[in-house]
């Protein structure tokens, strides 16, 4: 006799979408999740009266999110800010409001660049594709599959077949003559990420970035109570370290603990490096893909610097005139890896993040939170002087980690002139970090990399890693599909909940088939 129908490991979105459709449908549910709280690497924090999103900042919908969340009866009990974006430079100062304002500033800070609009003029294309297929509400094709919506795809596919690849965006980016400009267009967003992308993203920029008011914990804590609420049973500081097989089938989990859980079928919502090569059985697993799957490059980390400062809300706001800030100090764009020097973090793009005024209790009276942002790495420096994250966290560690926090404040003082001297508290989250609180990987924070040569997963037409070599196992989460991130975590939770539960993938919650 099983404890549950389902287990869900992981309590991420990828992994709290499943168990709340399940929950719904009335199959008797329980999530394991090795932390103290849901949310994974959209997860929020508290620490000495200040409250901050621990990893992404917001999120898009592209027609996926919201309609899901309308579906568990959650869109409507949480409010929603439309992110605006602005960007600067020594050169240039523009909010990403629309593609003319854009391409304006950008032509006024380089007045002989005859490449701008040429470059935009694809990227616009990109974006009315997506216009013509979703809106942030609606997605037609991924809800409501029908031969009438593949139909609208047809003449875009020669189009998508060159835009899917990074030798495309470079090709376009060469029209820009300037060299820094460039490279700087060829290489911002995550690593070797294709024309889709770098286009797709200026468009959500625009039209499809949100923030749930009270915080990114709080649009999770409300996830969760659904999921509880619907007969769902939700277990914290519960680690996985064995799924255990036979004939092709899981029989059981083992906790940390030594206990034993046991259920008809399961959803894995973690990290795919560990399913393969720590959780189960090697042998279920071809050695070339095992192979495969251990070398993948995945998404870059994050470096996070959490800061509480001496400055109200509104007067923060009025500043930054934008909940997401990016500050380049010049034009490199730098990846850093373990051979990166010890001040590349100085060199580098900073983002500033304040929704203060969204979250009116994160901060004592008078003062706001802000987080910034950069890409960093794993191993750098010999894995931060502390060797992995594996390791006790020593006093070295944590004195070179704020040292280089301190390197994105003076960059972000180029913003906010005066916030070093603001600061009340101070506190920095490195790769290491992240991997320990999320167990992704090297703190990756979107599933594999972008690049259709290097991703693992890449591979048409299913694009995903759903299925396993278990025939009562499924994965979801931002390693199940291709491209990472909120999106495709939160679809694929929807769509191996009703593989589960023996329905067709995108059928509707109040359906039945």
């Amino acid at each position: 006799m099983s404890d549950f129908d389902v287990i869900v490991i992981g309590a991420g979105m990828g992994g709290m979408v499943a168990a709340n459709y399940l929950a719904s449908l009335g199959m008797k549910t329980l999530v394991v999740e090795h932390s103290h709280h849901t949310g994974g690497n959209m997860s929020g924090f508290y620490r000495k009266g200040y409250y901050f999103d621990g990893g992404d900042q917001s999120f898009e919908s592209l027609g996926i999110v919201f309609p899901i969340l309308v579906e568990l009866d959650l869109y409507d009990r949480i409010g929603w800010t439309k992110c605006r974006y602005r960007m600067q430079s020594p050169d240039f100062d523009f909010f990403i409001d629309s593609f003319d304002q854009v391409e304006e500033a950008l032509q006024t800070a380089f007045p002989e660049e005859k490449g701008i609009k040429p470059l935009f003029r694809e990227v616009r294309r990109v974006s009315q594709f997506i216009d013509a297929n979703c809106t942030p509400w609606e997605f037609p094709l991924i809800h409501h599959f029908s031969l009438k919506h593949l139909l609208k795809l047809l003449p875009y596919l020669p189009k998508l077949q060159r835009w899917l690849k990074f030798s495309y965006r470079e090709k376009v980016c060469s029209l820009i003559r300037n060299p820094n400009l460039r490279n700087w267009f060829t290489h911002i967003g995550y690593y070797r990420m294709p024309f889709i992308f770098f286009a797709g993203f200026w468009h959500l920029w625009m039209k499809d970035y949100w923030y749930p008011q009270g915080g990114m914990q709080h649009f999770h804590d409300l996830l969760a109570q659904r999921f509880i609420q619907a007969g769902g049973v939700l277990r914290l500081n519960t680690r996985i370290t064995r799924i255990e097989s036979d004939s092709g089938k899981v029989t059981a989990l083992k906790t940390s603990e030594g206990e034993r859980i046991t259920a008809k079928r399961f959803i894995y919502g973690g990290d795919y490096k560990r399913l393969v090569w720590e959780l189960t059985d090697p042998t279920l697993w071809e050695s070339g893909f095992r192979e495969k799957i251990k070398e993948a490059r995945l998404t870059e980390a994050i470096l996070n610097v959490y800061l509480g400062v001496r400055r109200s809300p509104t007067e923060l706001g009025d500043t930054l005139k934008a909940p997401h800030v990016f500050y380049f100090p010049n034009y490199q764009v730098i990846f850093p890896d373990q051979l990166s020097p010890r001040d590349v973090h100085r060199s580098m793009w900073v983002a500033l993040n304040h929704f203060g005024l969204d979250n009116p209790n994160a901060a004592p009276p008078g003062q706001t939170t802000v987080v910034l942002q950069t890409y960093s790495s794993y191993f750098w420096e010999n894995c931060w002087l502390n060797g992995s994250s594996a390791y006790p966290r020593s006093t070295l560690y944590r004195q070179f980690k704020n040292e280089i926090g301190m390197h994105l404040v003076e960059t972000a003082e180029h913003i906010l002139p005066g916030l070093k001297q603001s600061i009340e508290y101070f506190e920095v989250g490195t790769p290491l970090s992240l991997e320990r609180f999320t167990l992704n990987t090297e703190g990756s924070t979107g599933g594999w990399c972008y690049d259709t040569e290097l991703s693992p997963v890449f591979r048409l037409p299913g694009l995903n890693l759903i299925h396993t070599p278990l025939s009562n196992l499924l994965t979801c989460g931002h390693y199940s599909v291709w491209p990472g991130g909120v999106i495709s975590a939160c679809l694929s939770g929807k769509i191996v909940a009703n593989l589960t539960a023996g329905r067709k993938p995108f059928a509707p919650l109040k359906c039945n088939g």
